[in-house]
């Protein structure tokens, strides 16, 4: 039976994931356009700090909806899409600090992409 709870939880999932892949066409986009590889893409904060958005939602929307199901998921997938969701959420706010601090299409540190 589709209850409210359950269609919140559900959409949570389904928008991280539509996030991730809209996320992943844009950059696709912008790399064409700047002429990147992939590498490179995948090292800027303008790629991963909505992509660690996305990935928090989808993780949350998962364990959300193992939890509180007519038959819940056993008590350690909720605890791993628990704590992905947690550490997806700590990599989006370095994300979004790192972009705001450096600029969001500078390679973050370590990376030697051209």
């Amino acid at each position: 039976m589709i209850t409210l709870p359950s269609l919140f939880y559900d959409s949570l999932w389904v928008l991280g994931l539509a996030g991730a892949l809209a996320t992943l066409s844009y950059m696709n986009w912008h790399r064409n356009e700047n002429g990147w590889r992939w590498a490179r893409t995948f090292s800027v904060a303008r790629t991963l700090a909505p992509l660690c958005m996305s990935l928090t939602l989808f993780c949350s929307g998962m364990a959300l909806s193992g939890a509180t199901s007519a038959w819940p998921a056993p008590w350690w997938q909720t605890f791993a899409w628990s704590f992905l969701a947690v550490m997806f959420a700590i990599q989006a706010v370095q994300y979004v600090l790192l972009g705001r601090r450096t600029g969001w299409d500078t390679p973050i540190e370590g990376t030697k992409h051209v």
